[in-house]
């Protein structure tokens, strides 16, 4: 499995920052409960005062600090919506985890391919960026798909990265704009499978909304691509959640 020896620790909000309409951006320091150890792609179980725990994903490199999370507006009235609502800085946070299989293969030699929707990105920006720390392999290709323009953040982040980094691409596609836009758009899987002949010797790795990762693997098995190759985790609403759970489901 891909745990690196779960662990419960406080932490302490240090840092709050919208990043696009419903995304936020939490800044977690692990003090003297640290350190946190995990894997680029990995999550963990973060309980908020007076909710129930929610899983998220590290958006942080392994080696950075401190932990970072992207948290989305998801109208639950749950934990997700508290952090956009209520949650203050100083405020303690308890942690569980690392967890979660879709974690950077560092040994792979081939090119990447990442997929990512909303939120989804988190995960999606740890391995990135530390595949690209590690020695970059020949070449990274990241889509963010995304609904409209004020779904689209990190976006200056990754272009800085693609004008520095020959064998990096980054790619914004909108599923729905409201008014006209020099992006691309449409599914971002119709853009990867327009854009990349081939995947053979690629992995993948997929976060975001369910849909859209679902859409995303069945188009990497068509291509060819092996299951063992493609590493992907579903984001779930609370009421989703709760169902998946009432089923016997925990992720």
């Amino acid at each position: 499995m891909g745990d690196t020896g779960n662990r419960r620790i406080e932490c302490r909000v240090v840092e709050l920052t919208k990043a696009a309409r419903d995304v936020h951006v939490v800044h977690l320091d692990v003090g003297a409960g640290g350190p946190f150890s995990f894997r680029a792609g990995q999550y963990a179980s973060l309980t908020f005062d007076g909710f129930a725990a929610r899983d998220y994903s590290m958006a942080n490199r392994p080696d950075e600090r401190p932990l970072e999370f992207h948290i989305r507006e998801t109208g639950d009235d749950g934990a997700s919506d508290y952090v956009a609502r209520g949650l203050r800085l100083g405020e303690r946070v308890s942690l569980a985890g690392p967890f979660g299989d879709a974690w950077l293969r560092a040994d792979h030699a081939g090119p990447v391919l990442a997929v990512a929707g909303s939120s989804g990105l988190a995960p999606i920006k740890s391995i990135v960026e530390a595949a690209l720390a590690g020695g970059a392999p020949p070449a990274i290709h990241l889509y963010f798909g995304a609904r409209d323009e004020p779904d689209i953040y990190l976006e200056d982040r990754f272009e800085a990265l693609a004008r520095d980094i020959p064998n990096f691409r980054y790619v914004t596609v909108l599923s729905e704009p409201s008014a006209a836009t020099p992006r691309r758009t449409g599914n971002v899987t119709d853009a990867i499978a327009a854009d990349l002949a081939t995947l053979d010797g690629f992995k993948a790795y997929v976060a975001g909304p369910p849909a859209m990762v679902e859409a995303a693997v069945a188009l990497l098995r068509r291509r060819g691509m092996a299951d063992a190759d493609i590493h992907a985790d579903p984001f779930h609403s609370e009421a989703e959640m709760a169902a998946l759970r009432a089923e016997g489901f925990n992720r």
